[in-house]
């Protein structure tokens, strides 16, 4: 029976033909090298992370691309437009032998070459690092080998044109090594040349005794090209080194005393370092190493590490050295001994290429773009540093460099008081206050004051919203994303555009019937609203906002989202396309007959749907049953929901961020749209305004008194008192909750 390839089993020993018989066989294995990464710098390149797999009883009369597909097809990978195959010549590596594997020429390639070596590799470079980074490493084809290098005898085994009694000279290109397998198109032919092959002459090359050529023949007084002459305005240092020179003790104390300083900004990309060069510190000179190993791949250990005096050295047996220590006379730390040299091999330091490092290297990415994924920060930390850190290291130097921006929550929670204060006096008629509960502290008998909730509102935002827009207000909560999470209260009103106007904000800690019957009453009491019968209430069916609102707003119109609706019909179990529409033509019906008619079509289609229907009260989602004096029929919360989503990046700062990042946003909001649609309406040319007061104060640094007394009436309700329905005589009280401050 025939052999047929297949994959070496896991400690199984290589066929015989890998140890005897090469000449006669005309099976070979391939090594694959594959799920790994292709890794540069500079002349080093690398394979990092890689898997390996054996295939025995590879054919040399069918070998073909066919067979390469199909070695990719059992280790779970296709080829596409990023995945491409490599394959090494045998007695190179990876920098200097890779060929790829396109088409049949290219298998024929290998095929010769498995005349003498058994086992071929073959990479598997998944991302296309290659063609796109290092295009320089890649044999298209057999190479062009130059022809003036230094010549390497071919050993007798690799003969295959000449006679067994004769030898023949190949010039090889990789640095005086002679390869396992040359390829048949770089065999020279010297049979014809007159020289000895061991001696290449060339009538360029200047001759002993002809030193004197260049001086005779070149004027160095012409420039040919224009150019500037560069002076290079550092010392000598020779000159300062050397002992014949003619100083008194003086001057030689100057010249001893003149250190290089260190400039973090400029030198910690790509570290030097020196004899007599000054650090800042040992933090500083700590931070160059890490540096310095990164950027060179080799291993720094440092020996004697403490506040006096740090000594560094490579891997054993390499001659760099590092000693330094503290300088009284510069007042820092000084290299006193240095040795620059490397006999190491290059490694790839991941434990130095700390979360810190990361942060501070990528700190101007994390501020330009805040929302930066760890998929690109990894690609943007491959390039500079052409490592892959670990995607917990590079969270942890994500979350501190959006901590090291955006501040520290505990202590921006400690400052709440004070930003409160100074809204207050900045922004008059803006509320701003806290409550607070007290909690014992474990483990001792002290308390100590826990924050419960948190309301603020603009005073521009409340004024506009009493003069321009409906008397409707759409409440939502949405869930911030901090470490200390909470619930964020929102109350958006409807502009004339039909665009969302915030009006106030809340904080809570759960969201129930006492916090949004906290958060109502405070909204009331801000907006001076005494009688709730013209106002209207629309919201999502939140947990307890139902019982909240029927108790702070008895006599207003309370209305609910219909695509929520929708979502409690389908887990009711009436699902299916016909059903949503019946639901949705019965919350569109205009009148009395237009809706009794799509109930009864509700009811041939699903008993059970009708009757599920029939339960809610049509005053809630039902534009027949609306009440006029709003002027508005929208069945949809989708102005709170838009805001939550404009807000969405605020909701995962600290708190004093995330206010002032919807203070910001609503700034934006209110005062670019309006003015790019009628320049009339800019508040810094309207003398009424208190922007344009604001700006004069600041132009002629003298404090303008403004008094803008109490909040108005709102103006749609003013033009429409006559049809506004009578209050019933109630009286709510707002809810306590804690301990009030700054209110």
């Amino acid at each position: 029976m025939p052999a047929v390839m297949r994959e070496r089993e896991w400690r199984e020993d290589p066929p015989d033909y890998v140890f005897y018989g090469a000449e006669e066989s005309d099976f070979f294995s391939v090594e694959v090298v594959h799920n790994g990464l292709f890794c540069s710098l500079r002349d080093n390149l690398q394979y990092v992370s890689c898997s390996s797999t054996v295939f025995d009883y590879c054919s040399a009369e069918t070998w073909s691309c066919l067979w390469i597909d199909e070695i990719l097809t059992r280790l779970g990978y296709v080829r596409d437009g990023k995945l491409h195959v490599y394959w090494c010549y045998p007695g190179k590596d990876i920098t200097d032998g890779l060929v790829p594997v396109e088409c049949d020429a290219d298998c024929v390639e290998m095929i010769k070459a498995s005349r003498t070596v058994k086992i071929l590799a073959l990479f598997v470079d998944h991302t296309n690092f290659l063609r796109n980074i290092r295009d320089d490493v890649i044999l298209h084809g057999v190479p062009d080998l130059p022809l003036v290098i230094s010549p390497i005898k071919l050993p007798r085994r690799f003969d295959t044109a000449a006679s067994p009694s004769s030898s023949s000279d190949v010039l090889f290109a990789d640095k005086g090594k002679s390869p396992e397998f040359v390829p048949e198109e770089v065999q020279l032919d010297d049979s014809d040349s007159e020289q000895d092959s061991d001696f290449y002459d060339s009538d360029y090359n200047v001759e002993e005794g002809d030193d004197d050529l260049f001086s005779e023949n070149i004027d160095t007084s012409l420039n040919d090209y224009n150019e500037k002459e560069l002076c290079d305005e550092r010392e000598n240092e020779v000159a300062l080194d050397d002992e014949d020179l003619n100083l008194g003790n003086e001057e030689r104390q100057h010249l001893k005393n003149k250190f290089k300083p260190f400039d973090p900004e400029i030198d910690m990309a790509n570290p030097t370092f020196k004899v007599g060069m000054t650090f800042s510190g040992v933090e500083e000179l700590r931070k160059a190493l890490a540096a310095y190993s990164i950027r060179n791949r080799v291993p720094i250990r440092k020996v004697k590490n403490d506040k006096t005096r740090l000594n560094a050295i490579c891997s054993d047996g390499c001659p760099w050295m590092l000693k330094a220590s503290a300088d009284t006379r510069q007042g820092g730390f000084c290299i006193t001994a240095y040795s620059a040299k490397h006999d190491c091999e290059g490694v790839w330091p991941l434990e130095a290429l700390t979360a810190k490092i990361l942060q501070e290297t990528f700190m101007h990415e994390f501020r330009d773009n805040q929302k930066l994924g760890l998929q690109s920060f990894a690609a943007k930390v491959h390039r500079e540093f052409n490592m892959c850190p670990t995607r917990f290291k590079l969270s942890r130097a994500r979350k501190a460099a959006l901590l090291q921006i955006h501040g520290d929550e505990i202590g921006q929670f400690n400052q709440l008081l004070d930003y409160g204060q100074e809204l207050r006096r900045s922004n008059s008629g803006s509320k701003f206050f806290l409550t607070t509960n007290s909690v014992n502290d474990p483990g001792s008998a002290d308390h100590r004051e826990h924050l419960a909730t948190v309301y603020w509102s603009y005073d521009a935002c409340k004024r506009g919203f009493l003069a321009g827009c409906r008397p409707l207000i759409c409440l939502d909560g949405c869930h911030i994303k901090t470490r200390y999470k909470g619930v964020l209260l929102t109350a958006v009103g409807i502009d004339p555009n039909d665009c969302i106007f915030p009006v106030a904000f809340g904080l809570v800690e759960v969201e129930c019937t006492s916090s949004w019957e906290w958060f109502l009453q405070n909204l009331k009491d801000d907006l001076n609203i005494t009688n709730t019968s013209p106002w209207t209430i629309m919201s999502d069916k939140q947990k307890g906002l139902i019982n909240a609102a029927q108790k702070v707003f008895p006599d207003s119109e309370h209305r609910f989202c219909v695509r929520h609706m929708l979502q409690n019909f389908k887990s009711a179990g009436h699902k299916g396309e016909t059903l949503k529409n019946d639901l949705w033509a019965i919350a569109r019906s205009t009148c009395v007959p237009k809706y009794a008619k799509n109930m009864e079509k509700l009811k041939v289609d699903s008993e059970a749907a009708y009757a599920w229907i029939e339960q809610l009260d049509p005053k809630t989602w039902i534009k027949a049953f609306f009440s006029e004096f709003p002027k508005c029929d929208m069945l949809l919360n989708n102005h709170s929901e838009v805001f939550n989503s404009y807000i969405l990046d605020a909701r995962e700062m600290p708190f004093l961020s995330m206010l002032e990042t919807i203070f910001s946003k609503i700034m934006g909001t209110i005062h670019v749209y309006p003015h790019t649609q009628n320049p009339s309406l800019d508040p810094t040319r309207d003398v009424n305004s208190m922007v344009y007061n604001m700006a004069q104060e600041d132009m002629n640094n003298v404090p303008i008194v403004r008094v803008l007394g109490p909040l108005p009436e709102n103006a749609f309700i003013v033009s429409a008192r006559d049809s506004i329905p009578q209050a019933r005589q109630r009286v709510t009280t707002a809810t306590t909750r804690g301990n009030l401050m700054g209110r």
